[in-house]
């Protein structure tokens, strides 16, 4: 795979807009509970995506791919819960576009040990918790269907292919196809002893799942049900996809 599906500036984006929006939706309401996030309020999920970005500014700024760096070495922003995740947001974003895509660093799938990794990763990482933050306080918001798009390809292909060889006994039952049906794309994916396979682009199934490109990406991350969805074939192994690992 290439270092990046998208451009840098893309993902640098997608990483300032998720952190700005999270900021305004848990501003004066740290305490809701976030429905995507179970036991989580907004401060929790304020206090996840803080740590989340002090540990990949550590692995950019670490330039080290043979091994994480420590983000506990980093000095503690001070200031309250939000201005400790714009100020650890900032610092990441300002690594990213100084040092490129192109910039050695670590990171666990033990492939493309590159800042463009990181950036992708954060992209979509805070796609995601834009999109729970919003749920907290009911407004949300679709992903960009560009972004869906390459999220879907980084669900399966960095996640699934590292942690189902860890989950054995993790099944789809089956295959499933996913169907972009705001975008060209499309994804065959099995699961099944300790194996991932899976292609892009249509083909023979047990069960369809057709969704604009932004519902297809959260249900992946188990943020969208089925009801979202159209549904052809065999449920169980749409329902299956809840129980993969990640």
């Amino acid at each position: 795979m290439a270092p990046l599906n998208l451009p840098l500036p893309v993902y640098l984006d997608a990483i300032g807009e998720g952190a700005e929006r999270v900021y305004q939706c848990a501003l004066g309401r740290l305490a809701t509970p976030v429905p995507t996030c179970p036991d989580w309020v907004l401060e929790d999920l304020v206090a996840h995506l803080t740590h989340v970005y002090r540990h990949w500014h550590a692995q950019v700024l670490g330039a080290d791919p043979e091994r994480p760096s420590r983000a506990e070495d980093a000095v503690e922003a001070p200031g309250n819960p939000l201005e400790r995740m714009e100020h650890a947001a900032t610092e990441l974003l300002g690594a990213l576009e100084r040092l490129g895509p192109d910039a050695p660093s670590w990171n666990w799938s033990g492939e493309d040990l590159t800042t463009g990794w990181v950036a992708r990763r954060m992209a979509l990482e805070s796609a995601v918790h834009r999109v729970d933050a919003e749920l907290a306080i009911g407004q949300p918001s679709p992903v960009e269907r560009e972004l869906a798009v390459d999220g879907i390809d980084e669900r399966i292909d960095v996640h699934l292919r590292v942690d189902v060889a860890e989950a054995p006994s993790a099944t789809l039952h089956g295959t499933l196809c996913l169907v972009c049906s705001d975008d060209a794309a499309a994804f065959v994916v099995e699961v099944g002893g300790g194996r991932l396979r899976w292609r892009r682009g249509r083909g023979p199934a047990d069960a369809a799942l057709v969704g604009t490109a932004s519902d297809l990406f959260l249900f992946t991350w188990n943020r969208v049900g089925l009801d979202a969805l159209e549904l052809t074939g065999e449920r169980k192994v749409a329902e299956a996809w809840r129980s993969l690992p990640g």
